[in-house]
């Protein structure tokens, strides 16, 4: 059988017998009471911390107990683009990190223009956490790789910026993953030009990336 790709963080429905995904759902919108039949994360958005009160996420948290097919917590994280204002973000984000240590899920993060006040956070998460949508330089990747970060690369490979570039090359292979998040590119085409930007051959990075998707999920 064919190993399939792994797609870690989408936003879209569908199925395949080439393709494993990780879909995500924003916590708010998972009915209680409704199984859901496909492998999934779900969270509160960062954009979205300022519609809930802390014991509804609480709630919403505890009622993701009960779901077999929930595999991580996300995206979550912070960002300084949106209008909640960071103390908001960073209370609702704890939230969610206590609910994924508690019951040892991984974390998928959403970061924008906030490492200065991610790292101190990331520095103590006791969960293995994913960066999605990752598109960093050096310096920040290689601090990042010091903290046993996963990093999720997506549509942005297939026009990388020359620092971008370099930070690929230092990525750790069994700390990568890949995504298609909102795009529509197919997660094939960002399997294909990873390889190429690695120098590696398709069969090799598939095999490599599904190794860590049933490692990080303790799957057999």
């Amino acid at each position: 059988m064919r190993i399939p790709y792994i797609d870690i963080h989408t936003h879209h429905s569908g199925k395949s017998e080439e393709i494993i995904s990780l879909r995500n759902l924003f916590l708010q919108e998972i009915d209680i009471g409704e199984e859901i039949s496909f492998p999934f994360s779900a969270a509160i958005h960062p954009w979205h911390a300022d519609k809930f009160e802390t014991a509804e996420v609480g709630q919403m948290l505890q009622n993701l107990y009960s779901q077999k097919n929930l595999m991580a917590i996300g995206e979550t994280g912070l960002d300084k683009i949106s209008r909640v204002e960071n103390e908001l973000q960073k209370k609702v984000f704890k939230l969610q990190i206590d609910f994924a240590e508690a019951y040892h899920k991984p974390i998928i993060i959403h970061a924008v223009k906030s490492w200065n006040l991610l790292i101190p956070i990331l520095k103590k998460i006791k969960v293995p956490v994913i960066l999605h949508g990752y598109s960093e330089g050096l310096p920040l990747t290689r601090e990042l790789i010091d903290l046993g970060c996963y990093f999720s690369l997506g549509k942005s490979i297939l026009n990388p910026s020359a620092r971008f570039q370099e930070a690929i090359q230092i990525i750790p292979a069994s700390s990568l993953f890949l995504e298609t998040d909102e795009s529509l590119i197919p997660i094939g085409e960002i399997y294909q030009k990873m390889a190429e930007l690695l120098n590696l051959s398709l069969d090799l990075l598939m095999k490599s990336i599904y190794n860590n998707f049933t490692s990080l999920f303790h799957l057999s």
